[in-house]
């Protein structure tokens, strides 16, 4: 009920954010301002995450930004701001008031993402929804291997809290504001990170995977 009732707040007193943002993107690039993802969420169930477009249409469509050596040159000049500053995330505050997600949580995975799929079903993890941001976001962020995430996940879950969540809103202020740990694409230079391919699909258009 929180989660609803701050998501709608939000959605309200960003509203004006949210159209000009919106208008920024179409004017910056042809595509549509939104696009929307097939994501893992609750219980192992698959929905539509929605983001504001940071990438030019002709971006490869089955490949995740960090396996892209050259994402760089995909990222149009807003969606470098968008995606420096956590922008591009908050069509999802749509998906909070939706069900799908919480604005605490594990972020929600692609659906290809198998490796680290199995690794959240043996800890639990999917008894959580996915959320806008959590604690890998606010340690190590993208940085950080997939083992590690899940970990940090199974830690969520574990100490699962209302305290726990206003922390890493937190924290997750702090870490936007000061782009810590953030990178794109080959700048992403973990040992043993594994990644699965991602697919944009903007909402304007059908797309057959």
């Amino acid at each position: 009920m929180l989660d609803i009732l701050l998501s709608a707040v939000a959605l309200v007193f960003l509203s004006p954010l949210l159209l000009l943002t919106a208008l920024a993107v179409r004017l910056d690039s042809k595509g549509p301002a939104i696009f929307r993802q097939k994501r893992v969420g609750k219980d192992g169930k698959v929905f539509r995450v929605y983001k504001f477009r940071s990438m030019s249409t002709e971006a490869p469509k089955n490949v995740a930004t960090a396996e892209l050596k050259n994402a760089t040159e995909y990222i149009t000049r807003v969606g470098k701001v968008l995606r420096r500053t956590s922008l591009d995330e908050l069509p999802q505050l749509w998906n909070v008031l939706r069900g799908d997600m919480s604005l605490v949580g594990p972020r929600p995975l692609v659906v290809t993402e198998a490796y680290t799929h199995q690794l959240r079903h043996s800890f639990g993890v999917y008894q959580l929804r996915p959320g806008i941001t959590g604690l890998a976001q606010t340690n190590g962020r993208d940085l950080v291997d997939d083992d590690k995430k899940v970990a940090m996940d199974r830690e969520y879950l574990c100490h699962f809290s209302l305290w726990q969540d206003l922390k890493i809103l937190f924290m997750t202020v702090y870490v936007v504001f000061t782009r810590k740990n953030y990178a794109e694409g080959d700048e992403v230079s973990v040992p043993g990170v594994t990644t699965s391919p991602a697919q944009e699909e903007p909402i304007s258009q059908k797309r057959v995977s």
